[in-house]
């Protein structure tokens, strides 16, 4: 529904904060990205302390405020926002379908900037608008030039269960926390917190000079920590067990069983409980699965993404592609995403190279590039034999992940349609507009669980897609209620559709959910 994430793209700002700055959003949605711009730290939190969401204790203020800087704070900078590249009505990422949709809908917004702006030519490629890469000089600024990659936008979700670095990597020069593709994402210290330092660096700057004070403002201490808090809120804030959950869906329950069973699959080992994290130790590893060397992209000098490492370093010093000469910086090592979240936001792997479905991703650990690297033969070491597993389990395990992530994006929607439900019971009619955007959010999760599940050949689940469509209906008609009795009745009976729906996929598969995914 490209219409209706695109309406919500122009982010309507937090009700508290923008009666606090005294304006109304432009069509543009620039004068309230100004205005909310303009508040100080202290403005934020006293706004975010008469937001309803705050009043009714569905949020804490602090994560309402770190919210409102993350969506609408530019730093002074070229009018991004984290916003921007982390949009919450796409999975807080990019992909071409919504490049595409914005740039109809709105071919001047920041995103763009790189087109508008002559001093910001080479802040982005044309891989943006073809593939949805950014561009990212993660080795350092020193040579624009030549020590740049093209990266996938990682969405934000669940990194309060991601981040924790495994020791198996080694202990020491290493980051605070795994951020970013290559795991080394973040300046100083390394962690999520400075990461927003990095993020406004290389994303919101005036002028490729990148001077702090000139071409955009650095974050405060209290910013930093109001924005972390934040995005640590975001989406699940727990691992599943996947040897309790028992699916409805045969062939999807047999992908289960797949995923965990090293004669088969073997994908336990690396994404424990469909996660981020090593089964070993519970914490997230950097590996060398082979991605470095699958169809990718390089900058104009052919230097290529070496992932994890490069800092510091003149010349390249790693043989991305097994070519026999030096063409890239880093180790070869790539930081482990969770999958829970995968078959919603394609493409895969750091440079977007496979895809857009999720049996593209499970087929890659079938190939050449998978058997022969560093981690394919750790795992042939460690059971005696290469990974092999026929065609038909591609099947099963993409119909199971497809199950997880269908089960999440319900989880989330009806969290949302839950607290529109509070609202509209203690307030009524009074900043009814937040009620509105946390029932378009729901609906947008609506559509990527109706998305996933619809599998031309044989689609899960049936009668939940049925059950979820009668679910859009009545938020349609909550949403246009003009009076709060009406939108009650409407959201009632949108929760009891979504959770028929969820009760289709199984048992046991328990999301805790962080209070972050209510902000906007």
């Amino acid at each position: 529904m490209p219409s209706r994430k695109l309406s919500s793209l122009i982010l309507a700002p937090l009700t508290a904060v923008a009666l606090l700055a005294s304006c109304a959003p432009s069509p543009e949605g620039e004068h309230h990205n100004a205005a909310s711009s303009a508040l100080s730290v202290r403005d934020r939190l006293k706004a975010c302390e008469r937001d309803p969401r705050v009043v009714a204790g569905l949020v804490t203020r602090e994560i309402c405020a770190g919210a409102d800087i993350f969506f609408r704070e530019t730093f002074e900078g070229n009018g991004r926002t984290c916003g921007s590249c982390h949009p919450v009505e796409n999975n807080f990422t990019l992909d071409v379908p919504f490049i595409d949709a914005l740039l109809d809908s709105n071919p001047l917004d920041p995103l763009f900037i790189f087109e508008q702006e002559p001093e910001l030519t080479d802040l982005e490629t044309f891989e943006l608008k073809a593939n949805a890469l950014v561009r990212e000089n993660v080795d350092g600024f020193e040579d624009l030039d030549r020590k740049y990659v093209m990266r996938g936008v990682q969405h934000t979700l669940s990194l309060a269960t991601t981040i924790a670095p495994d020791p198996a990597n080694g202990t020491t020069d290493v980051p605070r926390q795994r951020t970013g593709w290559s795991g080394d994402g973040a300046p100083g210290d390394g962690s999520l917190r400075q990461f927003l330092t990095g993020g406004i660096t290389q994303h919101l700057p005036k002028d490729l000079g990148r001077e702090p004070g000139v071409a955009f403002r650095l974050p405060t201490e209290q910013e930093l920590d109001l924005v972390l808090a934040y995005q640590m809120s975001l989406g699940r804030t727990n691992e599943l067990d996947l040897t309790k959950i028992k699916l409805a869906d045969p062939e999807a329950n047999e992908g289960r069983l797949a995923f965990l069973d090293p004669n088969r699959g073997r994908c336990n080992v690396c994404h424990s409980n469909a996660g981020a994290n090593h089964m070993d130790t519970g914490r997230n590893r950097n590996l060398d699965t082979g991605t470095r060397t699958a169809p990718g992209t390089n900058d104009a000098f052919g230097v290529f993404d070496g992932g994890y490492g490069g800092k510091g370093k003149a010349e390249p010093d790693f043989d991305v592609l097994d070519l026999k000469f030096l063409n890239g910086y880093g180790d070869g090592t790539f930081n482990v995403p969770p999958i829970i979240e995968a078959v919603d936001t394609p493409p895969f792997f750091h440079s977007n190279a496979f895809g857009p479905d999720i049996e593209g991703a499970v087929h890659y650990y079938t190939l050449s590039f998978f058997k022969n690297s560093p981690a394919g033969k750790e795992l042939e070491k460690r059971f005696g034999s290469p990974i092999a597993f026929p065609d038909s389990d591609i099947i099963k395990i993409g119909r199971f992940l497809r199950v997880l992530n269908a089960a999440f994006n319900l989880d989330l929607a009806r969290q949302r349609l839950d607290a529109a439900q509070v609202l509209a019971l203690r307030f009524r009619d009074t900043q009814a507009d937040v009620q509105r955007r946390l029932m378009e959010l729901a609906e947008v999760e609506i559509d990527d669980a109706v998305k996933v599940m619809s599998i031309p050949t044989a689609p899960l689940h049936p009668v939940a897609i049925d059950r979820l469509r009668l679910a859009k209906a009545e938020i349609a008609a909550g949403v246009e209620a003009t009076r709060w009795s009406l939108r009650l009745a409407r959201l009632s009976a949108a929760i009891a559709r979504v959770q028929n729906a969820r009760d289709q996929f199984g048992s046991n598969i328990t999301y805790r959910l962080g209070k972050g995914n209510l902000m906007y």
